[in-house]
Parts: C-alpha cells; structure tokens; sequence
C-alpha cells in the first residue's frame, strides 16, 4: 500500500507508514465519514432538499477535501440554486484534485461551448449585486426592476428570488411575494429562509385581522345629535334583578365527547384506509417503473447488440478494403512498370481520401496517358485500367490550363508536399514551357525531392532562357549548392 503522505510503500498490518509516521486508520476513518456525509447529501439532493444536501457535503469536504464526488455533486446543486460563480469554483478545484476521468471536466467545457448562458448568468449576478446595494440605499422600486432581470435571466437564482420577496413584502405586496416565496421552494423544498419569510407573511396576515376584528368590536357610539344632548342630561335609573349565571357543564362534556368520537373515527377508519390507499398506489408504482426499467435494458441490450454488429461489419469491409488494395498492388507490381504502379498509388490515395476533385482527376488522367502501349497489352493491367475508367468515367474529360495547374502546384509546395507539387508543375511545364516562374518551381521541387540531376536541368535551362528573370540570381546560388 502506498502512503498517501509521504507516497512510501507500506504494509497494512502496522498500519503506521514508517517514513513519515502516518497513520493510515485515521485516514481511513475520515474517508468512511467523508462518503457518509456524502451518501447522506445525495440522499437529501435527490429529493430536492438542496440546502440540507449543502450543508451535508460540506461536512463531508471538511472531513476529507479531496472528495472529488462530493465536491463535483457540491457544485451541481450551486448550480441548480443558480450560483454559478461557486459551482465553477467547486469543480475547478476538483479538477485540480483529479485531472483524469473526471466529470467536473465534463461541466466546465459544457459552460464554455455555451457562452451565451454563461454570460446571462454573469449579468444576472451583477443585477442582483445592484440590486442589494438599491435596497440598502432605500431605491425599492429600482432593485425591484435589477431582480425581475436577473430572474429572468436566470429563473433559478434562489437568492435573487428571495430578495424580491423581501422587498415585495416590505412594501405590503404579500401575495407576489409567497408567489415568489413558493417559486424558491419549488426548487429547494427545505430552503429555511424561504419557509420563515413564509411564516412571517402569515404572521403579518393573521395580525392584521386581529386588529380589524378588535376595532370593530371596541367600537364606540358617539351622541352628536341635539336630541340625544338633550336626554344626555336626564338621569334614568332602570330597573332590574340581578342574577348570578350559574355555569353550564352539559355543553362543555358534549364538547369533549364529540371530540373524542372524532378522533376515533379518524384513527380507526380514515387512516388505515388511507394507509392502504397509498401501500397499494406505491405498489402500482413500483411495479411500473420495474417494467419500464426491464424494458430500457432490454432496449440497451438490442442497441448493445446491434453497435456490435454494426462495429464487426465495419472492420470486415475495411479487412476486405485492405486486402483489395493489397492484390491491386501486387498486380500492378506483377505487371511491371513504373508507369502503372504510379496511377494505381495515385487512384488509391484518391479512392481513400474520397477527394475527387477537378485537379485530382487530372493527375490521374496524366498517369493513366504515361501507360504505353506494350504495358496496355498486358492482361492485368488491362482489367486495372478498366476498373479505373468505371470508377472514374470522366477521368479523360477534365482539361485543366496552365495557370491553374500552376496555381495548385504553389498551393501544395507551400504546404510543403513538395512531391505531389512538382507534378502539378510538371503538367503545367508540359502545357506551356515559357511559363518563368513555373520553371523556377519545378527546378526547386525537384531539388527538394532530391532529383538533382534534374534540379540542374531546369535551372540551366532557366539562366539561358530567362537572363532578366526575377528568380535569376537565387538560380545561380542553388546551381553552386548543387555543385
């Protein structure tokens, strides 16, 4: 076992590294309570208590940093709560844990092939930012305005929610603000702050008709007319008996029975009822989702199945595509003959490529016209050529000009395919030989391709054609470096 201080070789019976002195049962423990916090997270994420799951995987990061899967699920549910900036944060740093096969990886080139979310996301922080400093200044109506943006921006920002909420209900709008309230919970079932600011909004409602209901039983009558200022003088004295009520224990002890009979009837009809109600549609269930699972598997196996077969036909054809190609090579070679074995080299680059092309074609055409006659009376090459014809049936009808053929062969020489450039040159020589600047590339290809007797050729034949030339003075410097 390797140490995971020091990286030395250790045994499990002592348990203590003998280089550094680590001991690898506490490390061993906190790692079994590291994956408890985190199973007990996950647990909690997968039923959308997001905040309960939060605080569990800090737990587990606090016990062993370098939990790369509790860190990694840490910043999905910051993201899902619409905090970006610290799920971006989590994953960087799990990646710095574990380059490798890592799905933190995975989300941060997600985030940067989609650059319009990520900057949506971007300006609905800075809105909220602005808007939290509004609030604090006293400009409600202007922070309300930042945080409808920013939520639109970004419908799962739970912060941002809740801000508008608050400042919905501080200026007594208290329905948009449980609309807004009810909106966080719908995303964070278990979000304290949202369930107490819903407490609070009941609290304000309840109050409130508290207050109404006293004023209107407190309310007093004022005599403002003449006559009853006139009979405000009078004194009456009215007559009555008077009775002590005595209290009445009947009402009170119905109250209780009726009561309790409900309670029993509750507990012993309506509750096993609904307890079997729900066993029997959670059975349902189960048994819906084992079908659908079987049935997804199965779907996966015949897809499995099929990839395979699909994988086995493809490196069967390319077996057969290799060994096509082998036996025309070899047949060309049977044949004998630099000219054939060149056009077949050029039609399989072409057929393996699947370029073909207007220039392309026209190499081929050149090649196939350099077979003579007496290769032509060869059977083999016969049935070559015809297969070469049949599969390119326009081959003798392309016709290129000079220039464009010069044209490709500069294209391809500044790419450095010095090889395949000087045949573009070639043809274009052969089309038109007063072409300076031709003669000058194809002395250089040939040069490059180690063709010096020819590199000698054409730069002669460059110094006595063209004495005024442009390439006239670099001629002479690759004439003396091939001396």
């Amino acid at each position: 076992m390797i140490c995971p201080k020091c990286g030395a070789n250790m045994t499990l019976k002592k348990g203590v590294c003998a280089k550094c002195g680590y001991d690898i049962e506490v490390n061993q423990k906190t790692r079994k309570y590291s994956c408890y916090y985190y199973n007990q997270g996950l647990s909690k994420a997968q039923v959308r208590d997001l905040s309960g799951a939060v605080d569990m995987l800090n737990r587990a990061l606090k016990v062993s940093k370098k939990n790369v899967d509790a860190r990694n699920l840490l910043g999905l549910i910051y993201f899902e709560m619409g905090e970006v900036a610290l799920a971006i944060r989590e994953w960087i740093i799990s990646k710095s844990f574990l380059e490798e096969n890592n799905p933190a990886t995975r989300y941060l080139q997600m985030l940067q092939n989609n650059t319009t979310k990520v900057e949506n996301y971007s300006i609905a922080i800075r809105k909220y930012n602005a808007a939290v400093e509004l609030a604090k200044q006293g400009g409600d109506d202007l922070a309300l305005i930042q945080l409808k943006k920013a939520v639109q921006l970004n419908p799962k920002y739970v912060r941002a929610w809740q801000l508008l909420a608050l400042l919905y209900m501080r200026n007594g709008d208290n329905d948009r603000a449980r609309r807004c309230l009810k909106r966080t919970l719908s995303i964070d079932i278990a979000n304290t702050t949202s369930i107490g600011y819903l407490k609070e909004i009941r609290k304000i409602k309840r109050m409130g008709r508290q207050i109404q209901i006293s004023v209107t039983d407190n309310a007093e009558v004022t005599p403002d007319s003449e006559e009853m200022k006139g009979e405000a003088n009078v004194s009456v004295m009215p007559s009555f008996r008077y009775a002590e009520d005595k209290p009445d224990y009947r009402s009170f002890i119905c109250l209780c029975v009726g009561l309790f009979a409900g309670i029993l009837f509750v507990f012993f009809l309506v509750i096993p009822s609904v307890k079997t109600g729900m066993q029997e549609e959670f059975k349902q269930k189960q048994i819906s989702l084992a079908e659908q699972q079987s049935s997804y598997l199965a779907e996966i196996d015949a897809l499995e199945k099929n990839n395979e077969s699909l994988q086995s036909r493809l490196e069967m054809q390319e077996l057969e595509l290799e060994a096509k190609e082998d036996e025309l090579e070899s047949a060309a070679g049977r044949a004998g003959g630099a000219n054939v074995f060149n056009m077949v080299d050029y039609y399989l680059k072409m057929r393996n490529s699947g370029d073909s092309s207007r220039m392309n074609l026209y190499i081929l055409q050149t090649r196939l016209r350099k077979i003579s006659q007496q290769e032509m009376s060869n059977a083999s090459v016969k049935s070559i050529v015809a297969m070469v014809e049949k599969s390119y049936p326009d081959v003798y009808n392309v016709t290129m000009t000079s220039a464009e053929l010069h044209a490709e062969g500069v294209t391809l020489f500044s790419s450095e395919r010095f090889g395949d450039a000087l045949e573009f040159f070639v043809c274009a020589y052969e089309k038109s030989p007063d072409n300076e600047k031709n003669l000058f590339y194809m002395a250089r290809s040939y040069q490059l391709t180690g063709d010096n007797a020819n590199a000698k050729k054409y730069f002669n034949e460059y110094k006595e054609r063209f004495p005024d030339g442009v390439y006239y003075y670099t001629v002479e410097d690759q004439l003396r470096k091939l001396q």
